[in-house]
C-alpha cells in the first residue's frame, strides 16, 4: 500500500513505546494492519484489545469495522476508549 504515519495514544502508546511511526504497509484494512504490526515485535499486541478496548480513526475519522480499508490513508491512530470530564 505505502507509507502511512501510525499516532498511538494513552495506554497503547506506553505499551508500544512510542508516540508515532512512518511505516511501509501492504495491509489494506485495519484487521491485516494489526496482523502486519505483529510481525514486528510482540508489542503491537495491544492492539488486538485483549485487555482493554482499542479504537481506530483514519485520517482523524473514527472507524468501528477492522474491515474499514485503508487505502489511501495517511495517518492512522489506535487508541483507548475516552472520558470526559
Amino acid at each position: 500500500m505505502g507509507k502511512v504515519k501510525l499516532k498511538y495514544f494513552s495506554r497503547i502508546r506506553e505499551t508500544i513505546g512510542k508516540t508515532s511511526e512512518l511505516v511501509e504497509i501492504k495491509s489494506t484494512n485495519i484487521q491485516d494492519l494489526i496482523e502486519e504490526l505483529q510481525a514486528m515485535g510482540e508489542q503491537y499486541s495491544v492492539l488486538k484489545g485483549r485487555d482493554f478496548a482499542v479504537y481506530s480513526a483514519i485520517d482523524q475519522n473514527i472507524v468501528t469495522d477492522v474491515k474499514t480499508s485503508i487505502e489511501g490513508a495517511t495517518e492512522i491512530a489506535f487508541f483507548p476508549p475516552m472520558t470526559g470530564g
